[in-house]
């Protein structure tokens, strides 16, 4: 038996004892079972282990062909979304332009009906001075003309 071998039953040994409290000697048949049973286990785990990193790869590799395939698709929305907006800010501009019409003609209605009310206010206090200013010439006139 080689040194690792006898550590090997000698570490088994001492756990068994540890565990449960049941002496076992070297030549003792359970040993004999012991280690093939560690050894079952160190080779189902180590397959496992190998299973493990053969479904990681696959993985990742499925996972970088989903990748490219978000990263084109985030890049077809980034473009979508930057036509949106284009679109938007010409339909906004639009609107604006017939707002800005709207508003102007209406703005400019209320305008000219104003200016035509002061005007014709103007023209009316315009008359009444001068109606005043020519009976004020006339008086005047009548008391020159009398004196």
């Amino acid at each position: 038996m080689r040194k690792t071998d006898v550590e090997k039953i000698d570490f088994l040994i001492a756990e068994v004892f540890r565990l449960t409290g049941t002496r076992l000697t070297v030549d003792d048949p359970i040993v004999a079972v012991l280690l093939m049973q560690e050894q079952s286990f160190k080779a189902a785990f180590s397959e496992f282990a190998d299973h493990q990193i053969e479904k990681r790869a696959e993985f990742l590799e499925e996972i970088a062909t989903h990748e490219s395939k978000i990263t084109e698709a985030a890049a077809k929305l980034e473009q979508y979304r930057e036509q949106l907006l284009l679109e938007l800010a010409g339909q906004a501009g639009r609107q604006i332009e017939n707002l800005e019409d709207k508003v102007y003609a209406a703005v400019s209605t209320r305008v000219i009906s104003d200016v035509t009310l002061a005007n014709a206010q103007l023209i009316a206090k315009l008359q009444k001075m001068l109606l005043v200013y020519m009976v004020v010439l006339i008086a005047v006139l009548v008391v020159v003309v009398f004196i």
